[in-house]
């Protein structure tokens, strides 16, 4: 007979999405395991930019509505975390300044500023001499700025060990393995019951409940539900950059891009500076290229000509989980009566992690969340599969 391991709940993925659901499900007393088939943070949990945005890509409504909530999470954690873990995942709350170069620029960060505004986020319009005057990282001619103060930084890769190895202290376990299917009953109803998962080694997991959690590999799962998952990889690199030499200058402490180039200058209070970030569709890919770095590095001079001089200390590619409408599934499958999804964040699932975390878990722990994640249902991905 097969290895068989239970628990109350079984999590498949190992990214910041799967740690912080299986974290807060160990708050709520109950027991989960996590199946990872590489490394926890082995995916773009631990290569992500870590700057804690609902900007960057869609700028979906139903997403930025829980933006406030995920945020009021994230400070949470870096009050907890560090003190269950003893790992500091660098938290910090610092200016991100949207620069405009141009005339069509100050129109574009005009626009931006009355959008943020009417989601009540208000954002600090400055000069051009304002925005030069926040940072020596500054040396474009800038026409205008936006300040905001709710985009606050962190180590992404740090973040994702420390929420599972403080669920691990509360009763969590970690499976390695790769997931190939669901175990269901051999006579199943209109509404089906997952009792667990199949791994490609012959091995069983078992539990009461389940939840995928695996980035762009949860289209994989459209076939084990007999439910649409549309959601596609797209690669996300990013350039590092070494600390610069005092005699250079001081490091960067804030975020910053121009609004007509896109891209960001973000610097961390752990780790290196990076350059954020492309976007390409090539599959499951994750090499990275010259051309992305070089493309990245054009646009950060613009903004910085520190970046002519600055020592390049790594590059990293990862996939970011697209959905096919730019808001996140997140919830009970439809027809399945314990089995809940939670993906296609499409690139925003660092900022995102903890408002899924704390809904799946308090949806499995009591049938309800204090969440709206209504809209983000999996239902609507409609009951065909693609």
């Amino acid at each position: 007979m097969a290895n068989t391991n239970t628990a109350d709940v079984v999590i498949v993925g190992g990214g910041i999405i799967g740690c912080l659901t299986a974290y807060y499900l160990t708050r709520r007393g109950l027991k989960p395991i996590v199946i990872e088939s590489d490394a926890i943070a082995s995916g773009a949990s631990g290569t992500s930019a870590g700057w804690l945005t609902p900007y960057s890509h869609t700028c979906d409504p139903a997403m930025i509505a829980l933006s406030p909530a995920s945020l009021w999470l994230h400070a949470e954690l870096a009050a907890t975390l560090p003190g269950i873990t003893g790992i500091d995942h660098g938290y910090r709350e610092a200016p991100y300044i949207r620069c405009a170069i141009s005339n069509d620029g100050v129109l574009e960060l005009r626009e931006f500023q009355a959008q943020r505004a009417a989601e009540g986020v208000e954002m600090e319009w400055l000069s051009g001499e304002e925005a030069l005057a926040l940072s020596p990282w500054i040396t474009a001619d800038i026409v205008a700025g936006l300040r905001s103060d709710n985009e606050p930084t962190l180590d992404s890769y740090r973040l994702t060990m420390s929420a599972m190895q403080a669920a691990e202290i509360g009763g969590a376990r970690m499976v390695t393995g790769k997931v190939t299917g669901l175990i269901e009953p051999d006579e199943s109803g209109a509404t089906r019951t997952a009792f667990g998962v199949l791994l490609e080694d012959g091995s069983e997991v078992r539990g009461d409940t389940v939840v995928l959690a695996m980035g762009p590999w949860c289209g994989e799962a459209a076939a084990w539900l007999d439910h649409p998952v549309p959601v596609t990889p797209q690669r996300g690199q990013i350039v590092y950059l070494a600390p610069p030499d005092e005699r250079d200058g001081p490091e960067l402490e804030i975020g910053m891009n121009i609004i007509e180039h896109g891209g960001s200058l973000i610097g961390k209070r752990l780790g290196d500076a990076i350059v954020a970030a492309s976007r390409d569709s090539v599959g499951f890919d994750r090499s990275t290229t010259n051309e992305a770095r070089n493309e990245l590095l054009i646009n950060a001079a613009r903004l910085s000509d520190r970046i002519n001089n600055a020592q390049i200390s790594g590059q990293t590619a990862c996939l970011r989980p697209i959905s096919a409408d730019g808001r996140a599934y997140v919830g009970q499958v439809p027809g399945w009566s314990n089995a809940y999804l939670a993906t296609g964040h499409s690139g925003e699932g660092i900022h995102y992690g903890p408002v899924t975390g704390a809904a799946i878990a308090e949806l499995i722990a009591d049938g309800v969340t204090q969440y709206d994640i209504a809209p983000l249902s999996p239902a609507r991905a409609g009951t065909t599969p693609v």
